[in-house]
């Protein structure tokens, strides 16, 4: 993770979020850190406009629809989405729930033998749930902060 240069504010309907680091960069975006309207911890990834071609956008569209409908305690879900233009980061973006650490953090500190199997059964319920939503078995890509669709 590292610092942005300054704080940069992403404008929904419902409100104001504010980012001020850098959680992780992909192939077709960025995942910030940072707080919304009422404070609370927010992860917020956007999509680099720079690199939105046609298939990564309906991909994205498809991120968000499957994560604001999916109700289930092993997948992260949207809690706002919306545009950003003409700022210093642009694109469409949505927000998260933060959480303290990712799974990439428990396994880089070890992981006990005995809590493998509970922590290994958490994501499958996850993927299931997301198989079962889709009518199908989507192609899943498993990250530190959400259980993705493609």
């Amino acid at each position: 993770m590292s610092r942005l240069r300054k704080p940069v504010i992403f404008e929904t309907a419902f409100g104001l979020y504010t980012v001020d680091e850098l959680i992780g960069e992909g192939g077709a975006g960025r995942v910030l850190g940072g707080v919304g309207p009422d404070d609370t911890k927010v992860a917020l990834k956007v999509l680099a406009e720079e690199r939105a071609s046609t298939e990564k956008r309906r991909r994205f569209k498809n991120e968000i629809a499957f994560l604001s409908r999916n109700r289930h305690p092993n997948i992260v879900p949207v809690i706002d989405h919306g545009v950003s233009r003409g700022h210093e980061i642009t694109g469409p973006f949505y927000v998260m729930q933060r959480y303290g650490g990712s799974l990439r953090d428990v396994m880089q500190a070890g992981l006990a033998p005995d809590r493998v199997l509970p922590l290994f059964s958490q994501i499958l319920d996850g993927v299931e749930a997301a198989t079962l939503a889709a009518g199908g078995p989507p192609r899943l890509e498993a990250r530190e902060y959400s259980l993705r669709p493609w």
